[in-house]
């Protein structure tokens, strides 16, 4: 929970809590400000809660290109939200029905003129029907009286009532039944894609993403290879990938993201760190320690010791605070 009224900077922590996501605009006074988000991680699904205050969410190019996931979001307004948005040309309002579909690969501007509150769930695209996922469904807005929209706004409301009781063992099913809902939605009411409405600089980002992502262990992987993989200039590669930092400090962000996972999921500690530096392209283990520590905020050595409680909370390089070593000793 972030209050104003009790947290001078509560604005300031959630413009930067969000900036990875959206540019965020105050549509009320500061000094009102409040925003209360409760989540659950469902596998590879996020669900969750929103209270806000009126205000404007902006994702542009820039924040896509420098997303390394490829995700689709499903929002349920809860009570008599208002809001207007531009999802890439697509014009919707809240008049139009209480469920959004969003692309998080294309560019949206959404403005909430109301007080709102919200259930949404971010899920991989991969988990969608593949013909679902071949649909033009950003912006979709469907109503609560379709078939198809009450039976996902009656699965997310029941979900919700009913997720803290959870068990682990439950919570992957729930999350493919949740995509199979979604998936109903967009076939039942997407429209064909004439063409990759993405622009060129994020088609060929998503393709070299992925060719650096199969290749993390590849000790020859480097801007030259990705540059050869898309088959552009070096100019073009480097302003493809200007807004992610370039493509080397990608390459290395993966690659210490892979080694962060590692060093957690390896209980017997079968490989030493100077072994897990090395396989992601490290060949000093100094410039490792250095790089490693500049990102997560604790040395390898560091998480390691502490590695029973990181996995006790669901630590992973994807889901963690800015600085792991001072979260942790906080618990």
């Amino acid at each position: 929970m972030l209050d104003a009224r009790e947290q001078p900077d509560a604005l300031e922590l959630y413009r930067k809590a969000c900036a990875h996501l959206f540019d965020i605009t105050l549509l009320s006074p500061e000094t009102e400000f409040h925003n209360r988000l409760e989540g659950y991680q469902l596998g590879p699904v996020v669900f969750a809660r929103c209270v806000g205050v009126p205000q404007r969410f902006e994702r542009k190019l820039t924040h896509i290109m420098a997303d390394a996931t490829d995700t689709v979001m499903a929002v349920l307004d809860l009570g008599q939200n208002v809001w207007r948005a531009d999802y890439d040309g697509r014009e919707a309002s809240s008049d139009m029905g209480a469920i959004r579909l969003v692309d998080m690969a294309r560019p949206y501007e959404s403005a909430s003129r109301s007080p709102y509150v919200t259930l949404y769930l971010m899920l991989p695209r991969g988990l969608l029907d593949p013909q679902a996922a071949s649909l033009d469904f950003h912006g979709l807005v469907v109503s609560e009286a379709s078939p198809s929209g009450r039976m996902l706004s009656s699965h997310l409301r029941a979900l919700w009532e009913s997720i803290e009781a959870m068990t682990s063992a439950e919570a992957p099913m729930a999350a493919k039944a949740t995509a199979a809902l979604v998936s109903g939605v967009i076939l039942a009411c997407g429209e064909p894609m004439s063409a990759d409405p993405r622009p060129l600089e994020k088609v060929l980002l998503s393709a070299g993403q992925q060719f650096v992502a199969q290749r993390l262990d590849d000790p020859d992987l480097s801007p030259e290879t990705v540059r050869e993989h898309l088959g552009v200039s070096r100019s073009q590669l480097y302003k493809v990938f200007e807004p992610a930092g370039g493509v080397s400090a990608f390459i290395q962000r993966r690659r210490l993201d892979q080694a962060f996972d590692v060093i957690l999921q390896d209980r017997a500690e079968q490989m030493t760190l100077a072994e897990v530096g090395y396989r992601h392209g490290f060949r000093s283990d100094a410039h490792f320690s250095r790089a490693f520590r500049a990102r997560f905020g604790v040395t390898p050595g560091r998480l390691r010791k502490l590695g029973e409680a990181a996995r006790q909370e669901g630590l992973s390089a994807q889901e963690r605070p800015d600085d792991v070593f001072a979260w942790l000793k906080g618990l």
